[in-house]
Parts: structure tokens; sequence; C-alpha cells
């Protein structure tokens, strides 16, 4: 066996540049004085493999005034943050493990531990950890949008994806609430022109960077931010309308649909409740209640409790149907929009509830049939469906992970899981079965 002590300084740099976390930062560090020594005046943010990328707000607040104004001077301030999913085995047994999840805060040093399928951070009584006795795999990476010193996900971005040029400047591409794809560039949230449908995830793969809309088409991005349809669709394989969230994931090295099946009785309410121009929801944001009417146009109650709307467009009218209302104090009055170079659309009627989930149906590109069909198993696989990325885990390699299941969060904030086998869906707070015990690791 030869002396890893012996390994040449640049053949170290070049292992050093492929880090992916503080850990394995620390682990390299550990193996001996020459390794250390490799990197002991290197910064110590060279295991991010994204740089630190601040901002201008997707979602602010404007006043009438400014609704329609395509410059609001908005600052820097949401920045781009990674967080990392790792397998935690213990050193003497490595057949099974945990899954935690973490970010870093840049200025501070300091690690994150977060809730697993979600940004929550949480807190842990454990505030070192003995690298010697485990080993940490880094197994996934997400991003989101964050803001301000709590570290709290930024308003107006659904999903957040860094896309790495070899050679070039790194892409950020994001899914806005209104389910638009825009990209960062020239300081400022650009859209992708050419979509004709709402979005809800994108991939990543072999340097081409797909799009799944919500009604289950496949669509191509280019480098110039052109967008063109590619494949067919699953739509047709729905037969009801409780489709919901759609998202891509690999098991394998093979890439399938999970869609997100909702309460349609839940949704037929809503409906129902949505005829004529009846007041539907209400946001106690500032400065008035916002509310929603049947056309699903979003707007807010006066101090006279009269009802005032803003379209989809920004622009802004009475119940009656009269524009100009604001004129005598404009500025009084704000609301929220997603502001692009396009221009300002108000955000408040995607701002709803989730419904909730009722269960999931998976699909797999049949390439004899060319179309996507529905499949019951996937074997000894888990898939993991957090809000900021999707991805599968062999369930045998983590404590009490079920095969052929999908961990989950709905809106109670809760990890849940989906059985494929039986369909049926175990809360965890609600639980004493061991499904869970991959999320709660005995050194925290």
């Amino acid at each position: 066996m030869g002396d890893w002590s012996n390994l040449p300084e640049e053949l170290l740099g070049v292992i050093a540049a492929r880090l992916f976390s503080m850990v394995e930062f620390k682990l390299f560090r550990s193996i001996c004085k020459s390794w250390r020594a490799s990197v002991s005046g290197t910064n110590k943010n060279l295991f991010l493999s994204c740089p630190l990328i601040k901002f201008k707000p997707l979602q602010c607040m404007v006043s009438s005034i400014q609704a329609n104004e395509q410059s609001l001077g908005l600052r820097y301030g949401p920045f781009l943050s990674r967080a990392a999913f790792f397998r935690v085995t213990l050193s003497s047994s490595r057949d099974q493990g945990w899954l935690i999840k973490s970010d870093k805060d840049l200025n501070s040093g300091k690690f994150h531990l977060l809730n697993t399928l979600s940004r929550i951070a949480l807190r842990h009584s454990c505030k070192r950890i003995d690298l010697s006795e485990f080993i940490f795999s880094e197994i996934q990476e997400a991003y989101a949008v964050l803001e301000g010193k709590l570290r709290k996900t930024a308003r107006g971005f659904q999903r957040v994806f860094f896309v790495r040029v070899p050679g070039g400047d790194h892409r950020v591409l994001v899914i806005g609430i209104d389910g638009v794809i825009r990209y960062w560039k020239e300081e400022r949230w650009m859209r992708v022109e050419g979509q004709v449908d709402q979005f809800s995830d994108i991939e990543l793969e072999r340097g081409l960077t797909y799009a799944l809309d919500t009604k289950g088409s496949v669509w191509w991005i280019s480098s110039s931010y052109d967008i063109s349809r590619f494949g067919p669709s699953i739509y047709k394989n729905i037969t009801n309308r409780s489709s919901g969230e759609k998202r891509f994931v690999r098991c394998r090295g093979v890439l399938y649909i999970v869609d997100r099946l909702i309460d349609e009785n839940l949704l037929k309410r809503k409906a129902d409740s949505l005829n004529g121009n009846a007041i539907v929801h209400i946001w106690n944001n500032f400065p008035n209640p916002h509310i929603v009417d049947g056309n699903a146009n979003a707007g807010f109650l006066d101090d006279n409790a009269n009802a005032h709307f803003v379209d989809a467009n920004a622009n802004l009218w009475d119940n009656n149907g009269n524009a100009g209302f604001m004129d005598a104090d404009p500025v009084r009055y704000r609301f929220a929009v997603l502001h692009d170079n396009v221009g300002n659309v108000s955000c408040e009627v995607f701002e709803r509830d989730r419904p909730k989930t009722i269960g999931f149906k998976v699909y797999k590109m049949d390439d004899e049939l060319v179309k996507w069909v529905e499949v019951k198993s996937l074997g000894d696989n888990a898939v993991m469906m957090a809000t900021d990325t999707c991805f599968s885990v062999l369930a045998h390699e983590f404590y009490g992970c079920l095969p052929n299941s999908i961990y989950f969060m709905d809106k109670e904030k809760e990890i849940k899981v989906f059985k494929l086998d039986d369909g049926s869906i175990t809360t965890m707070s609600k639980s004493q079965k061991s499904c869970f015990q991959m999320f709660v690791p005995s050194f925290l």
C-alpha cells in the first residue's frame, strides 16, 4: 500500500478543490500533517461548490403609483444558500445510518442543522461531534434564496436551482410562486421567454436543463434561455382532478415523475365558494386585510370595509369596476407583486394554503411506447420529497426507512410517509413506528 502522506502537493490541491462540505474539509485536514499543511493557507470556503450570490428581491411591496413601474429601486438583500444532505453512520457500524441536512452561514462559519425535508432550523443539544466516531457522506444538495439574519426563505420563490457552467458564469434559475421560470442576469430577474404553462420542477442532467410543467409535460431550456417542448406529457394518464405538485426524481439512474395528489373535495369546496364575486380568503397583511374575489383577483379591504382589487397585471380597481379609486392617497395602499424584467405581477392570488395531500402517483418513461406509464413499485428505493429538492435513497442503508415509499411534508410541517403498496399515510408525530428513525440521530 502506498504512503498517502507523500502525495504531491499539486494533487492534494486538486483533491481539496473537489470537497463538497466543511465536514469533508475537516476530515481531509485530519488525514496527516502533509495533508493539513497543503490547505493551511487556503480559504476555508473553498469547499463550497457555489459562490455567495446576492440578489434583489423577487417579491416586494408596492404602492398604487408604483404598480406599473419597471424599476422600483430595489436593493440587494436575499442571497443564495446551499444545503447538503448527509448519510451519517457510526465508524464501527456502516451498514445503516441516519439522514441529516445542514447549511452554513458563510459570514459566521456556523452550521445550521435543518429539518430534513424543509428549511426549518432544528434545535439540537449536541454542540460538538467527534468526527472520528462517525462517517459523513454527502448524498444530495439543494438550494434556496434566504434573507435576513434569521435566514428565512425569501418570499416569492417556490424552487431554486444552481447551474454550474464549466469555464463560464454559473447560472441561477428559480420557479416563482406563480409557476414562472426566471433567471438572474444583469442585476435583475429575467423571465424565460416562451412559457405557456406553469412549472413545478427543473432537472439538471449532463449539462442540459429540463423543466416539468404542472400538466406533466417536459421542456428543454437552452443555454440562451429558450424553452421548447421535449417529449410526451403524463397529463393524459391523469383521470381525476386531484393532481397537484409534480417533481422529477432519479432512482438508480432512472428518471421518474412523482405526482402529488391533493384533496379533490377540498378543491371542489373552494371552487364552489368562488362563484360570483364572493370573498373567499383573507390575509392579515400590512396595511389592510387582503382578499381574493371569485375571479381570483387579489385585493384588500379599506378602513370602511369596502373591497378593492388588483388583477394579474397589477391594475387597480374597486368592487364596482371603477379604476383610479386611490388617486387621493395612492401611497397609503400597498400590495405584494413579483417584479422582473417584464414588469410587476400581483402575487397574492398565488399565496394560498396548500391543500391536504392524499397520496402520490409515480410515472416512468416507457422507451418502447414512448410515453409515461404509472409504476406501482420502486423496489428498495425511498423518495425524499423535500421542499427544496427531491431525491431517492436505498431504504436498507437507513435506520427504519421503508422501501417503496415517499417521505414528504404537508402544510402541518410534519414529516409523513406514503406507502406505494397500500396507499396509506403515516405521520411522524402520531406514530410509534421506527419508519422515521433515520431522521432522529442518536448523537443529537
